[in-house]
C-alpha cells in the first residue's frame, strides 16, 4: 500500500467512524418531552397538628413538559393559637416543586406533586403586627407528596384538590408542640392559570 492508498484508507476510516457517532443520540432523562407552556397560580392548604388547625397559603410556577411539570413554590403556615396568650406557631418554606397530570387533556384527570424545599419554624404574635421571636426559630426541611384530582375550568385554569403528607425535619419542638408534631396529613387547594 503506497502514501497515498494509506492516507485514503485512514480519510476513509475517519468519515466511517464520524458517521457512527454522528448517529448516536445523547439520553435525557426528558427525551422527548416538549415544553408545553408555564403556568402560576395560589395555594391553599389545611392541617391538624396537635389538635390544632393549620392555614396556609402561598403561590407557586412552573414549566410544563407534556404531562410533567417542574417548577418553584412558597408556603406560610400558622396554627391555631395555644390555650394561653396570643403566641403561634408558623412554618414557612419554600423550593422545587415537581408535579405529574394524567390524563391532563381530560376534563377531570389524575393531579400528583411533590414539594422539597428549605424552611424554618418560628413563633409569632399577631397583636405585635407579626413580631418573630428571635430567641425561637428552627431551620427545617419540608416534603410534601400529595394527590389528588385536577379539574380543567378552562383552557388557561386548572382546579386541584389534593391530600398529601408533610414531612418536617429540624423542629426541636416548642410549648406543647413535641418534635414530630408538624408531620401530618394536609389538604390543599391549587389555582394554576396559564397554558398547558
Amino acid at each position: 500500500m503506497n502514501a497515498m492508498q494509506t492516507k485514503l484508507f485512514f480519510f476513509a476510516l475517519m468519515l466511517f467512524s464520524g458517521s457512527l457517532f454522528a448517529q448516536q443520540e445523547t439520553q435525557t432523562l426528558f427525551k422527548n418531552s416538549k415544553v408545553r407552556g408555564g403556568f402560576g397560580g395560589p395555594i391553599f392548604s389545611w392541617s391538624n397538628t396537635n389538635n390544632k388547625t393549620g392555614y396556609g397559603a402561598g403561590g407557586g410556577g412552573g414549566v410544563v413538559l407534556d404531562r410533567f411539570f417542574v417548577g418553584l413554590f412558597g408556603m406560610g403556615e400558622t396554627f391555631d393559637r395555644i390555650s394561653v396568650g396570643n403566641e403561634q406557631l408558623a412554618l414557612g418554606y419554600g423550593g422545587l416543586w415537581l408535579g405529574y397530570t394524567i390524563p391532563s387533556h381530560k376534563l377531570l384527570h389524575l393531579y400528583t406533586s411533590v414539594k422539597i424545599a428549605g424552611g424554618g419554624v418560628a413563633v409569632t404574635n399577631f397583636r405585635d403586627d407579626w413580631d418573630f421571636e428571635d430567641n425561637f426559630n428552627d431551620a427545617t426541611l419540608v416534603v410534601v407528596p400529595e394527590a389528588g384530582l385536577e379539574l380543567n375550568i378552562a383552557r388557561w385554569f386548572r382546579l386541584g384538590g389534593t391530600a398529601g403528607y408533610r414531612f418536617v425535619d429540624g423542629f426541636e419542638g416548642w410549648n406543647n408542640y413535641k418534635k414530630n408534631d408538624l408531620n401530618a396529613p394536609v389538604y390543599a387547594l391549587t389555582l394554576r392559570f396559564g397554558w398547558f
